[in-house]
């Protein structure tokens, strides 16, 4: 069991490790994690005189809606790439399991996207002199935490989806701006139609960024932070099989590099 699960660490750490190489070399890791959080920080709170209690939840908003694009474009573009570069067959027949790896790829490119927001996004706070409300600052990590995983959970689902169509392109650029207006990050929930005021319950940073409001209050409210650990857990099942049907599939079929 121990040698399993060293295998298993190592094979995720090497998957990590070649998608952070990667993603050095992509001008698009650029866009979504250092020049969006910045544009979106000046234009929500650029003009506005914050106090220390809306500028948590501000940036909250902010980071969180630049995680959900950094997810769609660099975790959830793994297997679409690897079908670019004729590598795909390769990545998910080899002797280790397919979600191992595409969970490692998920992570590396979540972690570094992760980072890059993190760090434009404070530059922007120190240069605008924001001041915070941070009354448990342990919990604000542990809701850092949930979103890395949140992200790699839902990066491997959005992976998997994009692979079984040859229009994974177009369907990336399709699911930004809608989440940005229903996802109940920028824009309050109770901000929307009624008849659309579910859509948000679906998105798990949705329920981080409840999180992190509450803490900024002074309260820790642990139900939000739950039901996004819930629903990651439900997009990590959800990826596991989806991505063993369209493997499967392609081995019957033997059209692994044009599923």
């Amino acid at each position: 069991m121990t040698e399993r699960l060293l295998t298993g660490g190592w094979v995720a750490w090497m998957a990590l490790r070649a998608e952070q190489q990667g993603m050095r070399t992509r001008p698009m890791v650029v866009v979504v994690a250092v020049i969006q959080p910045v544009a979106l920080l000046f234009v929500v709170a650029g003009t506005r005189d914050l106090t220390p209690g809306e500028a948590t939840v501000t940036v909250s908003a902010v980071v969180l809606t630049a995680m959900w694009s950094a997810t769609v474009w660099t975790a959830g573009g793994v297997l679409r790439r690897e079908r670019g570069y004729g590598t795909l067959a390769r990545s998910v027949t080899s002797l280790y399991s397919p979600s191992l790896v595409l969970f490692g790829r998920s992570l590396g490119a979540t972690v570094y996207s992760a980072v890059g927001i993190l760090a434009s996004s404070a530059a922007v706070v120190a240069l605008l002199g924001f001041r915070f409300a941070v009354p448990h600052p342990g919990w604000l990590l542990v809701a850092l935490l949930v979103v890395v995983a949140s992200g790699t959970a839902l990066g491997m689902l959005l992976a998997c989806l994009f692979l079984v169509t040859r229009h994974g392109l177009a369907w990336s650029g399709a699911l930004i701006y809608p989440v940005f207006i229903l996802g109940g990050l920028l824009i309050p929930p109770d901000a929307l139609p009624a008849w659309l005021r579910w859509v948000p319950a679906l998105l798990s940073l949705r329920w981080v960024h409840e999180f992190v409001v509450a803490v900024s209050g002074g309260s820790v409210r642990l139900a939000p932070l739950g039901v996004a650990v819930a629903l990651t857990l439900g997009y990590l099942l959800l990826a596991v099989v989806c991505l063993r049907v369209a493997v499967d599939a392609g081995r019957r079929k033997g059209t692994l590099e044009l599923i």
